[in-house]
């Protein structure tokens, strides 16, 4: 990202200090060329260090606490890889990545937990639901290294 430009940050339902947004793309009628990066998870502080990771990386970066906000924000805008808590109310990630997969399947999903729950990740990663798991504590350089490699794989199939 240059000196000076913004970063597309979209966090509905957090503190006003995260809404430093842009909404070009919303009312362009042509794709953006930028990549977008979709967060969800039901933590703040969690939401805000997934968007610390990817700040400077030049990727439109949205983030949600809730499974249903993430899927509000895909219905506008288009999203090349979400990052996925598992444990959330109302919806796991496992369940919330399985209707985007169904929605939206070329987007890449990424699941991202703090438990391991062997027999839904198994059957997540068996089914073609997400791309990657990766556990909490993440380490950043790894998680931009993964999203790189996807992003890759969508441009060279």
């Amino acid at each position: 990202m240059k000196p000076g430009e913004k970063s597309d940050v979209s966090v509905p339902g957090m503190s006003p200090s995260l809404h430093s947004v842009q909404q070009q793309d919303a009312l362009d009628s042509k794709p953006c060329e930028t990549p977008a990066i979709l967060c969800v998870d039901d933590e703040e502080n969690v939401l805000k260090a997934l968007v610390r990771a990817f700040r400077r990386e030049g990727y439109r970066v949205f983030a949600a606490q809730s499974a249903r906000a993430g899927l509000e924000i895909l219905e506008p805008h288009s999203v090349a890889v979400i990052i996925s808590d598992h444990r959330m109310p109302e919806m796991t990630g496992t369940e919330f990545l399985q209707q985007v997969k169904e929605r939206y399947p070329n987007t890449v999903r990424i699941l991202l937990s703090g438990y391991i729950e062997r027999n839904s990740v198994t059957s997540a990663i068996s089914l073609g639901t997400i791309y990657k798991f990766l556990t909490k504590p993440w380490d950043d350089e790894e998680l931009r290294r993964v999203v790189r490699e996807a992003l890759a794989g969508q441009n060279h199939p």
